[in-house]
Order: C-alpha cells, then structure tokens, then sequence
C-alpha cells in the first residue's frame, strides 16, 4: 500500500535529520559548538534537489534557534558543458543555478565548469593522455573523444567531478563533502562499479566515513611526460550519503509535495526500463535502468543490495589508484588482467606506469 505524500514527506526529512546528527557526530573535532560547514554536489536531477532542499529546511532551522552553530552548506554544481569556457556567462546551468537560488534562500550555490578538473592534484595527470596545448575546455574535450567506449567517458566524467567537488571542500575547508545518492542511486553504482572492474571498491563508493586523499605534485618537465609522479601527500577527509536509506520513488513522492520546485528538475526519461542493451548506453545508464524498473516491485532487493555492500570491510593498502583514488588491489587486478588480458584497445600491453592505475581505470583509459 502506497503512503500519502505528507508520510513520505516526515519520513525523508527524519531519515535526513539521523543522517546528518551521525555526521555531525563522526565529524566533530572540539566539545565546542562547531560550524557545520558542507559542500553538496548538485545535478539538478531529483535526489541532488531533494537533498538541496533539506539543507535549505536545516539552515533555516538552525538559524532560527538562538545558541545553534551554525549550519553552512555550499551547494556546487559542475558544468560539464565543455562546448563553452570556463569564464562563459549566462549559460544554462548558470540560468538554472539562479532559479535555484531563489527557491533556496538559505543556503549557498556556485557553479563550477569542469574545465576547473584540469587544476586539481588530486589526479596524477601524468598517467592520463591529456594534450598540452589548447583551452581547458577544449583539452578535456579532446580528452573525452579519445576514450574508447560510451561507458569509459561516462566513468572518467563521473571521476572528474567527485574530484572536482573534493577540491571545493578540501581546499576551503570546510567539514564534509555531501552526495544526495539515493539507495536506488547507490546500489546502481554498486553494481556499476563491479561491472567497470573495480568491486574492489564498492565499500569506500558507497559507504559514509573518512575517505583517504592521496595528492600530487605538477610535473612541468616535458622530458618527464608520461612518467607518474611522487604521491606528495596523504589526507582523511569525511564523505557522506545522507539519502542512502531513502529510496528513488520516496524522493519523487517528497519533490511533489512542495510544487515550486517542480520547473526546477528535467523532466524524466519515458524510454522504458526494460531497454538494457544499446551501443549508445553506458554501464552506469544500463545499471541506473535496471534498478529502476525493480525498485516498485522488488524494493527490498536495491536495499539488500545497499546494505550487504555497507557491510563490506574497506582494505587498505599502501597503493592509490592515480585516477579513481581508491586504494590498488593488486592481487585482485592481477586476476582480471590475467582473464581477460592485459593487452589495450590500441594493441598496446600494460606497463608498469599503468600499474598506478586500478584495474578499472586502465580499461577505461584503454578499453
């Protein structure tokens, strides 16, 4: 049996409100009252607006009550519209963004263009074939073309922008980065990243906690191009799901009851989910259809899913994939490798320079 709107309503935003007094918990640093200072990824679908608009509900909130710290989140958007710069005016995310802002009054916004990926350390750009020369925006481009298959340019885009969102909330300190992934969201990309040859990973995907920051120093010599660089550095920073206990319809059922922001979110896709295979499909897509379609009738399977991933121990090691971050499985790369080879889609073999990346990563990178 179906619950009202108004039911769904209280029991996303109690379900938020757990989530957020378990981060501000775990990520405490002083006895003290403390600003909550969090960055939000925003991709204007409907689990990023719905997470937006409970950070609206708890800055209001706590800027209502004398004695509250207070409650500080910068909601990001990144532009992946690499056809314009990165200093382009009036584009339509930016459109967007001030709509959002208008609805949103409590909190912070900005956009980002993805270009910006280009400064960060927390890649080593030596192990990515990325051109010297050009713009930004048309370097990236050149980039995304060059990579072999639909799901390798959807996986490095995914990447870029967890990087991107990393290095607002490192490099401005602030307590936490926040991703409004449902449970339908999560599982997806459970299944996604095993599919893409990095199950490995699944538990520092998906799972909330510190997330180990590995960056790297610029290697400006040209005569070293191509070589990996020196790890520099290692930190801890905080990664959460806030939405992960709440499923994709529960999130449409909550937007519908505040209809303001209903010209806010694209209008859904009508392809049916049963459509599954397309040469024009990334991984992801097919895994975001799948579940999809089984979340009505078998919503206990994507939370299983969820939960028995969550339950996963995260191993660590002393090695970093260069590109996704997570910590290398050389054993378990070594396996794949061994099945289904090491040779890439160029006919070139693997090196030891690609050994810095994950299995994953260099299928993406190569095919």
């Amino acid at each position: 049996m179906s619950q009202s709107p108004l039911l769904v309503q209280n029991y996303v935003d109690s379900k938020a409100v757990k989530r957020f007094t378990v981060l501000q918990r775990e990520t405490r640093t002083s006895t003290k009252p403390e600003p909550r200072r969090y960055v939000a990824g925003l991709s204007f679908g409907p689990s990023s607006t719905a997470l937006t608009q409970i950070l609206d509900k708890t800055a209001k909130y706590h800027a209502s009550r004398k004695g509250s710290s207070p409650f500080e989140p910068l909601v990001v958007h990144i532009d992946t519209d690499l056809s314009h710069p990165a200093d382009a005016h009036d584009t339509p995310a930016q459109r967007l963004l001030v709509k959002y802002r208008e609805r949103f009054p409590n909190i912070s916004f900005e956009c980002v263009h993805l270009s910006k990926v280009l400064g960060v350390n927390t890649i080593d750009w030596a192990m990515l074939p990325i051109a010297k020369d050009g713009s930004d925006a048309q370097r990236l481009q050149d980039f995304f073309s060059s990579l072999p298959s639909v799901t390798s340019r959807a996986d490095s885009l995914r990447l870029f922008i967890r990087h991107l969102l990393l290095d607002v909330a490192i490099g401005r300190s602030y307590s936490a980065l926040l991703f409004g992934h449902s449970t339908t969201a999560l599982a997806s990309l459970t299944l996604s990243e095993v599919a893409n040859g990095r199950g490995f990973s699944v538990p520092w995907q998906i799972n909330d906690g510190l997330f180990t920051i590995c960056t790297y120093p610029r290697n400006e010599d040209p005569a070293s191009a191509g070589e990996p660089s020196q790890e520099d550095a290692k930190i801890q920073f905080p990664i959460y799901y806030p939405l992960r206990e709440i499923l994709k319809a529960e999130v449409i059922t909550y937007l519908s009851t505040t209809p303001s922001i209903q010209d806010l979110i694209p209008s859904p896709d009508k392809t049916p989910s049963s459509v599954v295979s397309h040469k024009d499909q990334s991984i992801e897509e097919v895994m975001a259809r799948y579940f999809d379609g089984v979340e009505g009738p078998y919503s206990g399977i994507v939370t299983n899913v969820v939960r028995t991933a969550g339950k996963l121990d995260r191993l660590v090691t002393s090695h970093y994939c260069r590109l996704c971050g997570i910590t290398l499985d050389e054993e378990g790369d070594s396996t794949w490798a061994g099945e289904l080879g090491d040779e890439l889609a160029d006919g070139s073999t693997a090196t030891s320079d690609t050994g810095k990346l994950c299995y994953g990563c260099k299928r993406s990178m190569g095919g």
